[in-house]
């Protein structure tokens, strides 16, 4: 098992028992107990877990990765209005777009059925299977890889090289938090270096994030702040975010 591999299996298991001990790590990764204790010093590090005598805990801002079925039923109005809000102020005829498959991004397809003249991309199964049902005249294409189960998506080597072929208007994004000093965070890197992929392949990047990831932190990086070309967000964002954004200069676009 490779270290980030082991890892994530240690943040997998602490958010699922609440917290363990070194030893009973040990066992359930088949490692010795010092490569544990160098694995959850450098999750404490990262601010990801808190070491406790002889075990460790999952620090309460780090944010471990739901099922998909769980994360489409959070805050659901307010998705609609971000992926409303994306498509009537981000998408014009004959653009190229590149759709990721998180919860939130899938929910523009229905709104680009107004559109004949468009080329998508994307990862998603969820999303893939929402335009195909509304996609119109529109060009729909569709990465190949491995299909993670828990977030639905194509990942991996092959996903990657896909996006990397091509030149897109506008990728549209989301993640599982934001803080200013990590950025913008996912739970799974296979996830993540896709996600980084069709960044490069586009002119401009949207994140879609409702304010409850706000001050939350997963375990990659998918961009920082200044990365971005504008966040698209809800009203319940803390006003220190805000702040932050108008300093950096990122649009910052509440609905």
């Amino acid at each position: 098992m490779l270290p980030i591999q082991r890892k994530s299996a240690i943040i997998e298991y602490l958010s699922k028992e609440g917290g363990c001990t070194i030893k009973h790590l040990s066992r359930a990764l088949d490692v010795s107990e010092m490569t544990v204790r160098r694995d959850l010093k450098q999750l404490e590090s990262s601010g990801q877990v808190i070491l406790s005598h002889g075990g460790a805990v999952l620090a309460q801002s780090y944010v471990h990765e739901p099922a998909t079925i769980e994360k489409e039923s959070r805050n659901q109005d307010v998705k609609e209005r971000l992926a409303s809000y994306a498509i009537k102020h981000f998408v014009s005829e004959g653009d190229v777009l590149i759709l990721e498959g998180g919860t939130t991004v899938a929910r523009m397809p229905p709104y680009l059925q107004s559109f004949s003249q468009l080329t998508i991309l994307s990862n998603g199964l969820n999303t893939l299977n929402a335009l195909n049902t509304g996609a119109g005249r529109n060009v729909v294409l569709c990465c190949g890889g491995m299909l993670r189960e828990q977030s639905s998506t194509f990942v991996g080597p092959v996903a990657e090289s896909f996006f990397e072929q091509f030149h897109a208007n506008t990728v549209f994004l989301s993640g599982l938090g934001f803080t200013p000093e990590t950025g913008f965070t996912d739970p799974n890197l296979l996830d993540t270096r896709v996600k980084q992929a069709m960044i490069r392949s586009a002119g401009r990047t949207v994140m879609l994030l409702d304010s409850s990831k706000f001050g939350a932190r997963s375990f990659t990086t998918t961009a920082m702040a200044a990365d971005v070309s504008a966040v698209i967000t809800d009203s319940g964002v803390p006003e220190e975010i805000k702040d932050y954004f108008i300093k950096l200069g990122v649009p910052l676009h509440i609905v």
